[in-house]
């Protein structure tokens, strides 16, 4: 603050007479207004002096990390309670299994007994009597260790377990040469460049006649009897292995089209075609950079059946699983024609082709996981 009187107008009253000039904001105050100014100037430096302790008092590591161990926490009981829930029925239906065959065998078993021990005792019985009785006892052990078969599937009345990761901002991933890997069991949790959002793959854009419905997880074709409509996912992909699976509702003629674009193109007509394009237009017959490469003639895919899209960001390569015909396709991708990041791509051909979403990984932001907690706590 100069000290200098000088014959100008305070900036406040707009009067002249002695005034002080601030070599801060180059302004001049008289004498009453330069000490408000001052004031004010005091009030500025407390503010900015709170803001840094409230900032201080948020970087300690107890204050960053407890939101998102919280949820991760959470994310983990409720997988756990779902994992136990589905073991404990299957114990059931296991121990019902075993009384089950227990009494089917209890009462041929006891006259095979009787049986032998008769025959034995009176010495009554010739070779085709042992024939017989190996006979029996072998479609006995046959039964007896034919076990349960334990299936693996997809139930629509039941919340799927998906992965999660932790995924930082675009801006944030940019100032960075490298991503952090920190392990999570068998898949990791990972920062990488992707949308940040705590979301599982759904339909989203579509170019065409097709509809999406059941909040993005079903995708419809409703146009003319004859015509593509393409559609994208909500995700973007540029690192780590995702694993995206569809159930065929419905479909005539040629199946859809499964695979991925970058996320640069912009949804046109004749979407196929386009260079960023790449995945399978039936089972046998691959996409590559927007050619259709025919390999083969017989159609795979049928009404009903499952399949699953896996995009691996890391090793630049999509692989396509037919459940039904355990068939694995491989596909490797050309960056210098479908550059990160990637997006999710299906389309439709026929009127009344329809596709179900039945699970995908999980993108976690760690502003969403704050947010997830903080609206937790407040009920």
């Amino acid at each position: 603050m100069a000290s200098v009187a000088e014959k100008k107008i305070c900036a406040a009253c707009h009067k002249g007479g002695d005034v002080f000039m601030c070599r801060g904001c180059r302004q001049s105050y008289c004498a009453k207004h330069v000490v408000e100014h001052r004031e004010q100037l005091s009030k500025d430096m407390d503010n900015i002096n709170s803001k840094y302790d409230r900032l201080q008092q948020d970087l300690s590591p107890e204050n960053v990390a407890q939101p998102l161990l919280s949820s991760i926490d959470a994310w983990e009981r409720e997988s756990i309670e779902k994992i136990h829930a589905s073991a404990d029925a299957a114990r059931v239906d296991l121990q019902q299994w075993i009384v089950r065959t227990k009494n089917e065998l209890k009462v041929p078993f006891q006259k095979m007994t009787d049986e032998l021990q008769s025959s034995q005792k009176l010495q009554n019985y010739t070779e085709t009597d042992l024939k017989r009785w190996i006979q029996q006892l072998e479609e006995f052990r046959k039964k007896l260790e034919k076990l349960p078969m334990i299936d693996f599937i997809d139930d629509d009345d039941v919340e799927l377990i998906h992965l999660i990761k932790i995924t930082e901002n675009r801006e944030q991933n940019e100032s960075r040469s490298t991503a952090r890997t920190f392990a999570l069991s068998e898949q990791s949790i990972q920062t990488f460049e992707e949308p940040s959002i705590l979301r599982r793959e759904k339909f989203s854009e579509v170019f065409g006649a097709a509809t999406v419905s059941e909040d993005g997880l079903v995708a419809t074709y409703l146009g003319p009897w004859i015509g593509d409509s393409s559609i994208c996912g909500i995700n973007l992909y540029s690192s780590g292995t995702h694993h995206i699976h569809f159930r065929i509702v419905e479909k005539f003629y040629r199946p859809p089209f499964f695979g991925i674009i970058s996320a640069s193109q912009t949804m046109v007509e004749r979407l196929l075609e386009s260079p960023s394009t790449n995945g399978w237009s039936s089972f046998d017959f691959p996409v590559i950079n927007g050619k259709d490469e025919r390999v083969g003639r017989d159609k795979i895919i049928q009404s009903h059946d499952e399949v699953t899209l896996t995009l691996d960001c890391d090793r630049q390569q999509l692989f396509f699983k037919h459940h039904r015909t355990k068939r694995l396709l491989h596909l490797p991708i050309d960056l210098r024609e479908c550059p990160f990041p990637w997006k999710m791509l299906v389309v439709l051909r026929r009127r009344g082709d329809c596709l179900r979403l039945r699970g995908g990984t999980l993108s976690l932001s760690t502003i969403d996981i704050m947010a997830k907690f903080n609206a937790k706590r407040k009920t």
